[in-house]
């Protein structure tokens, strides 16, 4: 098969609902492209660990993962990385801070037809209940958390309120910092909706004012008030969205296969307005402006003391 129709070098990530129960096939894929036989399995056993079967025509490789598999109760973060050529493979699972990890060479690139026919989940592909979701990226690096917001939220522009999948480049954004500035550009997202990257619905009146809006689990929320003065010194600080699903005042939506978002790039990151709530811009929180992003932990104290006074956000 010619190197252009095959990705020599990827990664398949996965997230599982764990545990699991004794030995199955979490994915498996059976096809013909360009007259060979292509099936890439996924074995998982309590005892024996997590196995990756790809035959391609006359070659099979196995990649292993030996076991025991860790049995805590939650997600797990499975990938398989792949490259071709002197970079081998990896198989790594992370569950509850756990994580375990096996390495090999000889890798054989997977077939694109192969992997948009996986990818796409039709005839051919068999899927474990316990897999929430999974895809396919090129290169084998893992992807960096990503910020986005809702097609539906209503963000302050220079000519009024318009929502954020209605939004173009050139739009002069209001932000907090920088007056209007215009967007270099805006990028409409089709991402998993399951597992740890359930969108967040940050629900009125905690965060905005007349209605719902959906965001990433990534997304920086800037949270303002007594509550963040008094426990960090700052009158306001920036939590991931995902930290703010409390159950109340934010939920996790997990009954969506896909979600639908937009990144907007400001050319730097800035803090938008939308409804009353503040948002950071550009995607990544590892880039946000100069105000503080809570950690974990930081993050639940803040959380406890607005449950407690039921404040709204800002």
């Amino acid at each position: 098969m010619p190197e252009a129709e095959s990705l020599a070098r990827g990664l398949l990530m996965a997230e599982i609902q764990m545990p699991l129960a004794g030995a199955g096939v979490l994915l498996d894929l059976r096809d013909r492209i360009g007259g060979e036989e292509v099936a890439l399995s996924l074995f998982h056993d309590l005892g024996s660990g997590i196995s990756l079967l790809h035959r391609q025509g006359a070659r099979l490789v196995r990649h292993v993962l030996p076991g025991p598999l860790p049995q805590k109760v939650g997600m797990a973060r499975l990938a398989f990385g792949w490259d071709a050529g002197p970079g081998g493979w990896f198989l790594e699972m992370e569950l509850a801070g756990q994580k375990v990890m096996a390495r090999g060479n000889g890798a054989l690139p997977l077939p694109m037809a192969a992997l948009q026919v996986l990818c796409a989940g039709g005839a051919g592909v068999l899927r474990h209940p316990a897999v929430l979701w999974y895809g396919v990226r090129q290169g084998a690096a893992m992807p960096e958390p990503l910020g986005w917001l809702g097609v539906a939220t209503p963000v302050r522009t220079a000519r009024g309120v318009v929502m954020a999948g209605h939004l173009q480049p050139g739009d002069r954004v209001v932000t907090r910092d920088s007056g209007a500035v215009p967007l270099i550009g805006v990028t409409r997202l089709q991402v998993p909706g399951r597992g740890s990257l359930s969108p967040i619905r940050l629900r009125a009146p905690y965060f905005g004012r007349r209605g719902d809006m959906l965001v990433s689990p990534d997304q920086p929320v800037l949270v303002a008030g007594p509550e963040a003065e008094y426990l960090f010194g700052d009158e306001e600080v920036l939590v991931a969205a995902r930290h703010l699903a409390d159950g109340q005042m934010a939920v996790a939506e997990s009954h969506r296969a896909v979600a639908v978002g937009v990144v907007l790039d400001l050319g730097q990151p800035e803090v938008i307005e939308a409804d009353g709530c503040a948002f950071v811009t550009a995607g990544s929180i590892a880039e946000a402006p100069a105000r503080r992003l809570l950690l974990d932990y930081e993050a639940k104290l803040l959380c406890s003391a607005m449950q407690r006074l039921q404040r709204r956000a800002v």
